[in-house]
């Protein structure tokens, strides 16, 4: 270990990791620093050292390399962003970069495949938020946590969300003020009001608010939901979701809709969908377009074969391939969220569509034994990527193609690598940006099966 602890080094950053931390060298020595450009010279403090490596944090930028001021004046401070002081342009590059070399670290794919990612729009792009509610300053406010804490910081305005996100949740947390209702105090394990969620459609104007108490009825309900109401005649649902376990998980299971349908309407080219606020819902829509798109194009569908969507939400890939399938099953743990498929199926008049509920770890297996086959096989998993188990019944499928859309590169290349061991090679990878200002990339990859 070169380092220690407390010790001060002077860094020339060399280039930005894949979590979106500077990187220098120091004797050989690897040491992290997160919110560092390239080309900085700066005095760092080691926060922590091991055998390999070190972390550090900036005390004073000796000579600003490649960067430029964040937009946002709690940048730092908050831990939705950790890109902001990097030009747009830069942020693409890296984030390229670091798909090509995780897939090739990882899984042994040639960075030939892989494509120069697809720019989104850069500010104001999140069309869902998320708001911790607590005590700050001695009054309820909603914001956003500071990284890897439930510290609140009073975020106002968010510029990487909707500017209705952020009007919406501000408006709500003054009523919540003036009408007397407690926040939720989580060392405490009591009050009421624990998180703002917003969703907003731009395709349709409609919001939808989903506020999260820890009992349905709650001192202050009747005067803080006629305020809401007298105040806010635009928003086109609000919904109570009720929390009051001592939890990270921040929807509970029981909600209650105070107005309105309880879900709002989006649209991705020329279809429909139905939005919960529990659904999953991609929160770019302009990225959403893009990757729906390339799933489509690297489907080669001819309008005879059967998809299987493997974690699909709320359909909405399997419906925006329907018109050219014969069929398409989806597969969702989420019981909320099949629900809204087969709502959307119906509002679209897509009758070649089915949506099955449980975990696709489970009925995939199932169903192939069964002797179900796909030509296309889609699949949209969480961060964490997909079991080997999984993967083996996506293979005894014997689809010709399989579309991967994934939000983490290492857990991608993991699952490549797997798939490849049993007949599938990748054949092109098209990032995404679908979370600009942040580290995070989604791909898209193409798999066909090897003949023979």
């Amino acid at each position: 270990m070169l380092v220690q602890p407390g010790q001060h080094l002077e860094l020339t950053i060399e280039n930005i990791s894949h979590q979106g931390e500077g990187v220098a060298k120091h004797h050989g020595y690897s040491v992290f620093v997160p919110f560092a450009a390239p080309g900085d010279l700066v005095r760092g403090q080691v926060v922590s050292a091991k055998k390999d490596y070190a972390r550090a944090v900036i005390k004073e930028i000796l000579q600003p390399g490649r960067r430029v001021e964040p937009k946002c004046r709690w940048f730092q401070e908050c831990g939705g962003c950790n890109l902001q002081h990097l030009d747009y342009d830069l942020q693409l590059a890296i984030k390229t970069e670091t798909v090509k070399t995780t897939l090739k670290r990882i899984g042994g794919i040639s960075p030939d495949i892989v494509k120069d990612i697809l720019p989104t729009q850069a500010w104001s792009y999140r069309n869902k938020l998320q708001a911790p509610v607590a005590m700050h300053r001695g009054q309820l406010t909603a914001g956003l946590y500071k990284s890897r804490s439930h510290d609140l910081v009073p975020v106002m305005e968010c510029v990487i969300q909707e500017d209705v996100n952020n009007q919406t949740a501000r408006q709500i947390a003054n009523i919540a003020r003036e009408t007397g209702v407690t926040p939720w105090v989580e060392r405490e394990q009591k009050g009421s009001l624990r998180h703002i969620l917003i969703r907003h459609s731009q395709a349709t104007g409609q919001a939808l608010a989903a506020l999260v108490v820890s009992a349905l009825d709650f001192p202050n309900r009747e005067p803080f939901l006629n305020k809401l109401r007298e105040t806010m005649p635009d928003l086109h649902s609000l919904v109570l979701n009720e929390n009051p376990r001592p939890t990270n998980v921040i929807l509970g299971d029981r909600e209650e809709i105070i107005w309105g349908p309880g879900y709002i309407t989006d649209e991705i080219g020329e279809l429909t969908f139905k939005i919960s606020s529990r659904s999953f819902w991609q929160v770019n829509p302009v990225g959403a377009e893009k990757i729906f798109q390339k799933v489509k194009e690297y489907a080669q569908l001819q309008g005879k074969e059967t998809v299987l969507d493997i974690y699909c939400g709320t359909g909405s890939i399997g419906l925006f391939l329907a018109d050219q399938a014969t069929r398409i099953i989806g597969i969702e743990s989420n019981l909320s969220a099949i629900e809204d498929a087969r709502d959307n199926a119906r509002m679209n008049g897509i009758d070649n569509a089915e949506f099955h509920g449980g975990r696709a770890e489970d009925l995939l297996p199932q169903m192939v034994q069964k002797g179900l086959k796909a030509e296309v096989i889609v699949l949209d998993p969480p961060r964490k990527g997909c079991e080997p188990s999984l993967l083996e019944a996506v293979a005894q499928a014997k689809p010709s193609r399989i579309v991967y859309v994934s939000c983490n590169p290492a857990t991608l290349a993991r699952d490549l690598k797997l798939l490849a061991e049993r007949g599938y090679l990748a054949r092109e990878v098209q990032p995404v940006d679908m979370f600009p200002q942040t580290s995070h990339v989604e791909c898209v990859t193409l798999m066909s099966r090897v003949k023979g």
